[in-house]
């Protein structure tokens, strides 16, 4: 029990110092800005985005009620994270048949510093963390009974999960193969599974030529290639510190799964089907492009995490079970609460530089565009502010055809633009390199504008860095 409100009250000075990390960073500034608009409008920002709707309708229902504030946009998460260590408990215990195996899922899930970090989070990954659970359970039920309503509440789970997250399909393709032995054979349980799957599929339909033309149109070309390791690093994802301190903990997960896997029976399928979700969806993301990031494993980490405390259980000897429990969790812990309270953004640093340097009225310019909407947010009405190419307002980014429009831009016509919108005011630049897709644009729209403005004055960051740079350029006041 001890161990349990350790773990408890360590993933509550994680989520408390992940809510006070400091300003929404890109994903999160986004999550507000497309569920802000009107409900006729929103779907259009979601086309653009490529996301499907069901968390963005319930944070513009908080929001309505609550506000959007950083602490108020991100609270829902964490109530959503208790949610989950409810649901992660009763798993546990019906796996494993015994209240035991709850305490030890709720431990292994609390402690686990993925759920610091996103549980602090404003998006949409601790309400797959509560799906998936919720549809563990449903499954479970499906197959313990032949009534409705563990039919009923399967569906509506499988079709809120593929309207929350598109991993899910990943997930719900690997629950099906596992199912398709036995459907085959025609046995009860994995007819009524299949069922359900089918009802829970019907109520995604309406959203289907949406999400067609987002995987044709939309994408993530901000993502790096993916590597044949990465599949392998997975476990790393869910770790926190250094690269070190992640390796030993993924090592040790793994260990604890395997150990799930082999000795306990009740926990074989859930490995089994976490494992075969994590290599389609890797698969989808090698052959046919993506990304594939740890936030988006949010449709695994739940299980992974129960079969965890399972192995730690099939430990033979009185006291080793314990003893496994209490190093994840103080290696979890102790890695987890410093992450998860780092800045997720430097936009509120780059903020307080241009308020310092400009005067109201004078041009913003992001360069690249994914430099604007955290920064935008902190910055509201007092200039005005544009992105690089399409000199667009900053609040969102539109992913339709992103690569190719970034392709075709002309840096000479840009500057111009940006040179006789700006007047005699001064022009700030806040860039950063290192973005796929721009290849050195920000650099040489930065040579342009000081070609056309000036000399330009760094305000902020420092060159060879990782920092964000705010340029200055103001036209030199001619000589009488």
């Amino acid at each position: 029990m001890a161990l349990l409100v350790l773990a408890l009250l360590g993933c509550a000075a994680g989520l408390v110092s992940g809510l006070l990390s400091g300003p929404l960073w890109l994903d999160e500034t986004l999550s507000v800005e497309i569920a802000r608009l009107p409900l006729p409008d929103l779907y259009a920002g979601l086309r653009q985005d490529g996301a499907p709707p069901v968390y963005y309708l319930l944070l513009k229902a908080w929001m309505a009620l609550f506000g959007t504030g950083t602490l108020a946009v991100r609270l829902p998460s964490v109530l959503l994270t208790v949610v989950a260590l409810v649901l992660a408990q009763r798993v546990g215990a019906q796996l494993s048949g015994s209240a035991v195996g709850g305490r030890a899922a709720v431990i292994t899930t609390a402690s686990l510093p993925w759920t610091m970090r996103f549980g602090s989070e404003t998006r949409m990954y601790l309400l797959v963390v509560v799906l998936v659970l919720a549809g563990a359970l449903a499954l479970m039920a499906v197959h313990r009974s032949a009534s409705r309503g563990p039919v009923l509440a399967l569906a509506a789970v499988v079709g809120t999960l593929l309207l929350t997250h598109y991993w899910s399909l990943f997930l719900l393709a690997s629950v099906g193969l596992l199912h398709l032995p036995g459907l085959l054979r025609r046995r009860p349980a994995a007819v009524r599974v299949a069922v359900a799957g089918v009802l829970g599929a019907l109520v995604f339909l309406p959203w289907l030529p949406t999400f067609l033309f987002q995987a044709a149109n939309t994408g993530a070309p901000w993502a790096d290639p993916v590597r044949p390791v990465d599949f392998l690093l997975t476990p790393r994802y869910w770790g926190g510190g250094t690269a070190t301190q992640r390796t030993v903990f993924a090592l040790a997960f793994l260990s604890l799964l395997v150990l799930a896997f082999v000795r306990q029976r009740a926990a074989r399928p859930v490995v089994s089907a976490g494992l075969l979700t994590l290599a389609l969806a890797w698969t989808s993301v090698y052959v046919g492009g993506g990304a594939y990031a740890g936030r988006y494993t949010a449709v695994v980490v739940p299980l992974v995490a129960v079969a965890t405390a399972l192995g730690a259980l099939a430990l033979r000897g009185p006291r080793l079970p314990m003893v496994a429990l209490t190093a994840m969790t103080l290696l979890g812990l102790g890695t987890g609460v410093p992450a998860a309270g780092q800045a997720r953004t430097q936009a509120g640093e780059v903020a307080d530089a241009v308020r310092e340097a400009a005067e109201p009225g004078d041009l913003v310019v992001y360069c690249p565009d994914q430099m604007g909407p955290p920064v935008a947010r902190l910055l509201g009405a007092g200039y005005r502010q544009v992105v690089y190419p399409s000199l667009g307002p900053p609040q969102r980014i539109d992913w339709i055809g992103y690569q190719a429009r970034q392709d075709a831009a002309d840096l000479a016509s840009p500057a111009a633009e940006i040179t006789e919108l700006a007047g005699d005011s001064a022009v700030f630049l806040v860039t950063a390199s290192g973005y796929r897709t721009f290849r050195g644009d920000c650099e040489r729209l930065s040579a342009q504008l000081a070609r056309r403005k000036g000399q330009a004055e760094r305000v902020h960051g420092t060159i060879g860095t990782s920092d964000t740079l705010v340029w200055r350029y103001v036209a030199p006041t001619p000589t009488p």
